[in-house]
C-alpha cells in the first residue's frame, strides 16, 4: 500500500509538472504566434508608409518641377512684357505684367544685381530672395541670355517662393517671377502623411510613428490634425527614443522602455523613419485565451489516462508482484552463481598454490641435490633434466592462466600468415613425445586425409588449441595405453575448407557429470588414476574459446575407464600461393650460425648470460650491450656488414626495443633495412608480436628461450634471408 501511495504521488507529481510545462510550452507558443503577426503588421505598416511616402515625395517632387518651370517661363514672358509694353509708369507695368501673369512677386534688377523695381501681393520683400537671385549662378542669365535659373527658396515659417530668372531685352539686368505658396498650404503635404494613417488603429496595429528631419510628420495614436506640427506624449516620445537607440533598422524586436514591454521595429523610407511599436501587455489576453485553452485539453487527457489507469490498477499491482518475484529468483540465482564461482576461485587459487609450489620445490631442491653431488655427472646430468621438467611445468601454468585472461577479455587477435598444417600438428605431436614417454604412452600421427596442407591460420593460437587437447589427452591416459592424432580434410568450397582434427586416447575418460561442466573455467575432475595428472582446469575452456575465435568448434566423447575422442573442426583458408613441395622440411641446425656476428640486446644478466651462451654454443660471435641506446649506438659505429643479426629485447631502460627497432631502422646505410632483427621478450601475445613488426622486426620469440627452437628459428630466418 505504501508503494502504491508513493507511485501515486510520483504520478500526481508528473502530472503537474508536465502540465506546468504545458502552461510554458503553450504560452511560448502564443506569444511567438503573437510576435510573428505584430512582425507581419509592422512589415504591413512599414511597407505601406514607404509606398505612400515616395508616392507623396515624386509627387511633391513633379509639382516642384512644374511650379519653377511656370516661373521661368513667365521670367521669359514678363521680361518681353515690360521691354514692349506701354511708355506709362514703369512699376504700373510691371504690376500690371505680373497680375496678368499670375505671378505673386515681380523683381527687376540692373545689371550688376541691383533691385531696380518690384511687386509684391505677399510678405516676401526682396531682401527675403535677393541672396539666391543675386549669386554668381543666377547672374550668369543677365550675360548669357540664352541661360535661365530657377529655384525653390524655403523660409522658416515653412512657406515657400518658386522663383524664375530671365534676361531684360531693352536693356541689360535681370526679371524675377515667382510664386509664392503659405504657411498652410505647405502644410497640406505633411497633413497627408498623417491622414494616411487613419485606417492604422491603435488597439490592431499598435502605434505608429513617422518622423521627417527629427520631426513627427504622423502618428496614428493622435488625432488628424489641421495645422501645425505633431507632440508626442512623454511616454511615446520615450519609447521613439529608445527605438533609435537599440533597434536595429529593418528588425521588429522585444524593447524594455520604462517599465513596460514592447514589441518594437524601425525601419527608413527614402527620408522617413517609420517606428512602430505595441505593448505586450496589450495582447497578454489572447495568449491567457491560449494558454487556458491548452491547458483544459491537458486536464481533459489526464483524466481520460487517470480513468484508463484506475481501470488497470489491479493488473499492474499483479505484474508487480510478478516482476518483484522473478526479481528476487534472478538475485537468487546470481547470488548462487557467485558463490559457485567464488568456490571455484578459490579451488583454482588451492590448486595454483599446490601446482606452483610442487614445481618451484622440485626445482629448489634439485638444486641443492645438485650441490651435495658436485663430482657426480650422472646425477648433475638427472637434476637439470628435473629442474627443466619442473620450469616447463611452471612455464605452461602461467601460458594457461594468461591466455584465459586475454580470452575473457576479448583481447586475443588471431596473427593470420602462411602455415603448413601438416607440419605443425606433426611439430606438436613431437614436442608431446617426450611427456608421453615418461608416461609409458604412445603417440601416433596419420594425416594422409589432407589434400591442401597449406593453409592461412594463426599458428600460435592454432597450435596452442591442438596442444592442449593432445596434453590432456597424454596425462590422462593410462601407462601402456596409445593417442591417435588424425587430420581429415573432408569439405572444400572455393578457398575454404573444412578440416577436422581428431585426438583419441585410450585413456581413464570422463564421467557424464563432470563432461557437462567440463569447458568452464578450472573445471578439473579428480579420480582414480590421475593422481599424476596436474594442470589449472583451463585447457579445455581455452580450447573451446580458441575454436570459437577461428569460426570452429570443439566436441568430446568420453566414457569412464575406454578412453575419450575429441572432434576439432575448423574452416581455414588455403594458401593458394604455397608454392609445390612446401611440405617438407628445411634442414636447419646449428650450421646455420657458425661464424655469424650477432648484437645481442638484453637488460637482464642472466637472460643475457643465457642467450649468449646458446649463441655462442651454436659458433656465433657475440656482442652484448644492456639497453636499446647502446644497441642504437653500437650498431651506428660499427662498419656496414659487421652484424648479421640482432636478437632484441623489448622492456629495457632509457630505450625499449620498439624504439631501438625503428631508430636502426631510420639510420642512412646500406644495412640499416636488412640486417634482421628478432624479438626476445617475455610479451607473448599476439598484439605484442604486431607491434613488433610495425617496429620493423623480422620474427618475435617468446621466453623462456629453448636453445633448440632458438637456433632453429634463428637459422629459418637468416635462410629466409639469403644469409
Amino acid at each position: 500500500m505504501a508503494r502504491n501511495n508513493h507511485l501515486g504521488r510520483r504520478f500526481w507529481a508528473i502530472v503537474i509538472a508536465i502540465g506546468v510545462a504545458v502552461v510554458c510550452v503553450s504560452g511560448l507558443i502564443s506569444f511567438g504566434s503573437m510576435f510573428r503577426q505584430a512582425a507581419e503588421c509592422s512589415d504591413n505598416v512599414v511597407a505601406f508608409a514607404k509606398s505612400q511616402s515616395l508616392i507623396y515625395d515624386s509627387f511633391n517632387d513633379s509639382a516642384a518641377m512644374t511650379s519653377q518651370v511656370l516661373a521661368l517661363e513667365n521670367a521669359a514672358q514678363l521680361a518681353r512684357n515690360i521691354s514692349y509694353g506701354s511708355e506709362g509708369d514703369e512699376l504700373s507695368g510691371l504690376e500690371r505684367a505680373a497680375r496678368q501673369l499670375g505671378l505673386s512677386n515681380a523683381f527687376v534688377l540692373s545689371a550688376d544685381g541691383q533691385l531696380v523695381r518690384s511687386y509684391s501681393n505677399n510678405n516676401v520683400t526682396f531682401d527675403m530672395v535677393q541672396h539666391e537671385v543675386t549669386d554668381e549662378v543666377a547672374l550668369e542669365v543677365i550675360d548669357d541670355p540664352r541661360k535661365m535659373y530657377a529655384t525653390r527658396i524655403v523660409f522658416d515659417d515653412g512657406s515657400y517662393i518658386d522663383v524664375g530668372c530671365a534676361a531684360r531685352i531693352d536693356e541689360p539686368g535681370m526679371v524675377v517671377a515667382g510664386y509664392y505658396t503659405s504657411e498652410t498650404f505647405s502644410n497640406r503635404y505633411l497633413l497627408s502623411l498623417q491622414n494616411m494613417l487613419a485606417g492604422y488603429d491603435v488597439r490592431g496595429s499598435g502605434d505608429i510613428v513617422v518622423e521627417s528631419d527629427g520631426k513627427v510628420v504622423a502618428a496614428n495614436m493622435l488625432p488628424n490634425q489641421v495645422s501645425g506640427g505633431i507632440q508626442l506624449d512623454p511616454v511615446d516620445a520615450k519609447v521613439v527614443e529608445d527605438i533609435k537607440s537599440r533597434c536595429s533598422l529593418g528588425k521588429t524586436t522585444l524593447l524594455l522602455s520604462g517599465s513596460n514591454l514592447y514589441i518594437a521595429s524601425l525601419d527608413k523610407a527614402r527620408d522617413y523613419y517609420v517606428y512602430t511599436f505595441m505593448p505586450v501587455s496589450s495582447c497578454l489576453g489572447e495568449v491567457a485565451g491560449f494558454v487556458a485553452v491548452a491547458l483544459a485539453l491537458y486536464c481533459v487527457v489526464v483524466a481520460v489516462f487517470a480513468l484508463s489507469r484506475r481501470k488497470s490498477e489491479h493488473e499492474h499491482l499483479h505484474e508487480l508482484v510478478v516482476q518483484e518475484r522473478e526479481y528476487a529468483e534472478r538475485l537468487a540465482k546470481s547470488a548462487h552463481q557467485a558463490q559457485s564461482a567464488n568456490r571455484a576461485k578459490t579451488e583454482f587459487l588451492q590448486r595454483m598454490s599446490h601446482d606452483i609450489r610442487t614445481p618451484i620445490n622440485g626445482i629448489r631442491g634439485m638444486v641443492e641435490v645438485a650441490n651435495a653431488y658436485d663430482d657426480d655427472l650422472a646425477k648433475q646430468r638427472d637434476c637439470r633434466q628435473k629442474i627443466w621438467t619442473a620450469s616447463g611445468i611452471l612455464s605452461d601454468l602461467v601460458n594457461e592462466v594468461l591466455d584465459m585472461s586475454k580470452l575473457e577479455s576479448g583481447e586475443v587477435k588471431l596473427d593470420l600468415r602462411p602455415v603448413n598444417l601438416v607440419e605443425l600438428i606433426n611439430e606438436v605431436c613431437k614436442m608431446m613425445e617426450r611427456q608421453a614417454q615418461q608416461l609409458g604412452v604412445t603417440i601416433s600421427c596419420d594425416m594422409s586425409g589432407v589434400a591442401h596442407p597449406s593453409i592461412v591460420a594463426s599458428p600460435l593460437h592454432l597450435k596452442r588449441l591442438i596442444m592442449n587437447i593432445a596434453s590432456n589427452a597424454v596425462k590422462y591416459n593410462k601407462p601402456g595405453g596409445s593417442v591417435r592424432v588424425t587430420c581429415t580434410e573432408h569439405a572444400h568450397e572455393g578457398e575454404v575448407a573444412t578440416y577436422d582434427i581428431v585426438i583419441a586416447d585410450t585413456g581413464i575418460g570422463m564421467s557424464s557429470e563432470f563432461q557437462a561442466r567440463m569447458f568452464e573455467p578450472f573445471a578439473r575432475e579428480q579420480q582414480k588414476g590421475a593422481e599424476h595428472a596436474t594442470g589449472t582446469g583451463l585447457g579445455t575452456a581455452i580450447a573451446k574459446q580458441l575454436a570459437e575465435l577461428m569460426g570452429g568448434s570443439v566436441a568430446y566423447e568420453s566414457s569412464l575407464g575406454v578412453g575419450t575422442t575429441c572432434t576439432i573442426t575448423l574452416p581455414l583458408a588455403i594458401d593458394l600461393d604455397a608454392p609445390a613441395g612446401s611440405g617438407e622440411h628445411l634442414a636447419l641446425d646449428t650450421v646455420a650460425l657458425e661464424g655469424l656476428s650477432v648484437l645481442l640486446v638484453e637488460d637482464n644478466d642472466l637472460n643475457r648470460e643465457i642467450a649468449g651462451f646458446v649463441l655462442s654454443d651454436a659458433g656465433a660471435k657475440v656482442t652484448c650491450v644492456d639497453d636499446g641506446a647502446e644497441a642504437v649506438s653500437a650498431f651506428e659505429q660499427a662498419d656496414a656488414g659487421t652484424y648479421d643479426l640482432i636478437l632484441m629485447d623489448i622492456m629495457m631502460p632509457n630505450m625499449d626495443g620498439y624504439e631501438a627497432t625503428r631508430a636502426i631502422r631510420s639510420l642512412a646505410r646500406e644495412d640499416a633495412g636488412t640486417i634482421p632483427i628478432v624479438a626476445m621478450s617475455a610479451n607473448a601475445f599476439t598484439d605484442d608480436k604486431v607491434r613488433c613488426r610495425k617496429a620493423g622486426m623480422d620474427e618475435h620469440l617468446s621466453k623462456p628461450i629453448d636453445s633448440q627452437k632458438l637456433i632453429q628459428a634463428l637459422s629459418k630466418i637468416l635462410s629466409a634471408k639469403g644469409r
